[in-house]
């Protein structure tokens, strides 16, 4: 059996994805991170390269559709287990389908590429009203333990919002971040765990925030299961309002 070992970002995803269609069709796609020698395979390790990478974009792009591409890429994010082939398949069906491939719900490849895609999708939207920024000597910091990385999905809401500050969001479980200043955002490793400021205006604020928030809630009509289903429980831990 044959297998390509890539390096886990998306752009080294579609140079594999170029060479599955220019050398040779695996029976499994892996990222480095988590790669175990197994000899049944024969392995062969594919580097990232920008130019096959932007072709393959670039063919999703003008021979499937737009939606297509951001399927792919939201899919790819979600980092299930054997997305990637998954991935493939969805797009070897698109080119010979174009966008109709995205209406073919009843077959498998199709239904489950657009599940994880919407599931990415969701959290990622759902992101946008639940990061929490605390302030350490001029620069904004939050810290989110989503269930898919989704960091990339949340920079340019986040750059619209905050144009002229200073701010990290890190993801603390991946132990990366997206680091913004300058009016530019990057993606890098951040390996530390949760910081939590101690400075005294940002208390300030924190106990601030957490007496109105107890100040509008009604005991009475506490309903901890109803809070669940529009937030998971999952997510309160990075929640000021609910420390």
């Amino acid at each position: 059996m044959f297998r390509y070992i890539y390096d886990g970002s998306f752009d080294g995803f579609l140079s594999v994805i170029y060479a599955c269609y220019y050398y040779k069709v695996p029976e499994s796609i892996e990222r480095e991170s988590i790669y175990n020698f197994n000899m049944l395979y024969e392995d062969k390790v594919i580097e990232t390269d920008s130019a096959k990478s932007n072709k393959v974009y670039k063919a999703i792009l003008d021979k499937i559709s737009e939606d297509t591409l951001i399927h792919v890429y939201q899919a790819f994010l979600s980092e299930a287990p054997d997305i990637e082939l998954k991935i493939f398949k969805y797009i070897q069906l698109g080119f010979k389908l174009g966008s109709k491939v995205n209406d073919l719900l009843s077959d498998e490849t199709v239904n489950e590429v657009q599940k994880y895609s919407r599931k990415v999708g969701s959290e990622a939207h759902r992101f946008l009203g639940l990061v929490r920024f605390q302030e350490f000597k001029g620069i904004l910091y939050a810290a989110i333990e989503p269930s898919f990385n989704i960091l990339e999905l949340l920079g340019n809401h986040f750059k619209a919002r905050l144009t002229n500050e200073k701010w990290v969001i890190h993801d603390v479980r991946r132990q990366i971040g997206i680091v913004y200043e300058d009016n530019e955002w990057v993606l890098r490793e951040l390996k530390f765990k949760k910081l939590e400021s101690q400075e005294t205006e940002e208390l300030f604020y924190q106990n601030l925030w957490k007496a109105f928030h107890k100040s509008i809630s009604i005991k009475e009509r506490s309903n901890e299961r109803l809070q669940m289903q529009h937030m998971p429980k999952k997510y309160w831990n990075n929640l000021i309002e609910m420390k």
